[in-house]
């Protein structure tokens, strides 16, 4: 939810001024030196320099909760192309995979896959760098989509919690009053956790065809996006999803591919607050929870293609990652889908 080197959509940081021109402040007097520009709502802004902002803004106004209040007031404009694919959606379920699907194009914060476990449906985001968190931000982040999931069902939904991975603010009240369900701290990462009888509650505006049309329009914003960000840890993530299956996956392997030298790879990975090993591991859980999916794969079968030489260590693996061996997960998933 909060990275150090996340970036964030300005139409999506357009609901911080909006919050406040409505308040009588100027965006000049939050912006200080960071060179963002409002008129150019396609352009990018580092998540830092967002949380900056919010954090002048809550110094401003003496609004601690400044995160939650401009969280509350989001419209799908916000969200910018994403909002509309969203809201052309048939049911909820569909819109929160959109939303999953395209969220690096609003802000790009460490996405987890969603998990279904048990009648919940998890939606998680673990940040990059651990040792801080921008709280205004990461409140604005979860505010905004728990209005959003409102706003496109037309009904005042409570999640069943909502957790943070930082200490409780002294006070809660607005909190609870905008979230209406218990609230965790101290936790491994951000959580929203929902009924998975949400995910049939049908929108008030589904729309076929504004939806197919939205789909295409976001899909080559997202193919821009990722052309852009073609940095350091996205070209090493694709190699190693690459050279997994093909016991490749090694640093000396991965750099020679990149054409630095491993020390150089390693150097370059931990200026982004990142390493091999983490990027190895982030690599295989994201795989296997697609492979897991997949019938026809049997569990040797996805240990091989994740690089393990033997299924113990994959499950050894997943149980660190979930908490569960990948069978009952495999299992549990099957009885939901019948």
């Amino acid at each position: 939810m909060t990275s150090s080197h996340s970036t964030a959509a300005v139409s999506y940081l357009q609901a911080l001024f909006d919050h406040l021109r409505l308040r009588g402040v100027a965006a000049a007097e939050v912006l200080e030196d960071a060179q963002i520009d409002l008129a150019d709502r396609d352009a990018r802004v580092a998540e830092s320099l967002a949380a900056g902002c919010f954090n002048r803004a809550a110094a401003r106004l003496g609004d601690e909760d400044i995160g939650i209040h401009v969280g509350e007031q989001i419209r799908p404009g916000h969200y910018g192309v994403v909002g509309y694919v969203g809201m052309a959606c048939s049911t909820l379920g569909e819109a929160m995979l959109c939303l999953q699907r395209y969220q690096a194009m609003v802000v790009d914060a460490g996405a987890r896959p969603i998990e279904l476990r048990g009648q919940e449906v998890l939606l998680s985001w673990r940040p990059d760098d651990q040792s801080h968190y921008y709280r205004h931000m990461a409140e604005f982040n979860l505010a905004a989509l728990v209005t959003f999931i409102r706003w496109i069902t037309g009904q005042p939904l409570a999640p069943l919690r909502i957790e943070f991975p930082y200490p409780a603010p002294a006070r809660l009240d607005e909190q609870q009053r905008v979230f209406s369900c218990p609230l965790r701290f101290d936790t491994d990462c951000y959580r929203l956790a929902v009924p998975l009888a949400w995910n049939e509650l049908p929108l008030i505006q589904p729309d076929p065809a504004m939806r197919q049309l939205m789909d295409r329009l976001a899909e080559k914003q997202l193919l821009t996006l990722q052309r852009q960000d073609d940095d350091l840890v996205a070209q090493a993530r694709r190699l190693l999803a690459q050279k997994l299956s093909e016991g490749e996956a090694s640093l000396d392997r991965i750099a020679a591919a990149m054409n630095v030298s491993p020390r150089s790879l390693q150097r370059r990975l931990q200026d982004q607050s990142s390493s091999f090993s983490q990027l190895l591991d982030e690599v295989r859980r994201e795989l296997a929870g697609r492979y897991l999916e997949d019938p026809a794969l049997d569990l040797t079968d996805l240990a091989f293609l994740l690089g393990y030489s033997e299924q113990s260590a994959f499950t050894r693996a997943f149980k660190r990652w979930h908490g569960r061996a990948p069978a009952e997960v495999r299992a549990q998933r099957r009885a939901a889908a019948r």
